[in-house]
């Protein structure tokens, strides 16, 4: 292969690359505070963290199943599935135009069952990833290099949508708290 054939092909990807990173750049930016940058930052790192293999795009909906102790993401509704529904139904998400996802969670995920449980684990991971960040800055340049392209192109979009909207806010500190799972389930808290 001769150098200008090298490099014409390494362009072409280079292109691609570029067009899928526009493509996923953040719109209808607002301020968020920090507390729901947090709130963003761990549903849509946990749709990230799913196996996927497909593009997404703002507005539309996907589904969350938590399948033989992993996440993943598929364009199938459980009802299209039927009784071929590869494991327990976990969300509905919709990638925002912000680039960041917003979950509706299943009311089959209850206390004590086997999913509840991978949240809650997921949750006190994420506590301890912005904890030990100490702030957005440290967390969100900490890419995430050993996900697959779409999900890489897509943490990169998140990156630069938390950025602009914590700058918006003038606030860059990272909460010490993550979104309790109760609340996003919409399960009263225990008082107690």
């Amino acid at each position: 292969m001769t150098a200008r054939a090298k490099n014409t092909h390494q362009d072409k990807g280079l292109v691609l690359v570029l067009q899928d990173l526009h493509a996923s750049a953040p719109a209808q930016l607002r301020s968020k505070s920090s507390d729901e940058a947090a709130h963003d930052y761990c549903w849509s790192a946990l749709v990230l963290s799913a196996a996927f293999g497909f593009r997404v795009s703002p507005g539309h909906d996907y589904y969350l199943y938590y399948v033989a102790s992993r996440w993943t993401l598929s364009l199938i509704s459980p009802e299209e599935w039927g009784r071929r529904q590869p494991g327990a139904f976990v969300a509905r998400c919709e990638l925002r135009h912000d680039m960041t996802w917003a979950l509706s969670f299943d009311e089959g995920v209850t206390e004590g069952s086997e999913t509840h449980d991978a949240l809650l684990r997921y949750l006190e991971g994420i506590r301890s990833q912005l904890e030990s960040s100490g702030s957005w800055s440290a967390l969100l340049r900490a890419g995430e290099r050993h996900l697959p392209y779409q999900q890489r192109v897509l943490t990169t979009a998140l990156s630069s949508s938390l950025r602009q909207s914590l700058a918006l806010s003038g606030q860059m500190r990272v909460p010490l708290s993550v979104p309790l799972l109760a609340e996003s389930l919409s399960i009263p808290s225990d008082p107690a």
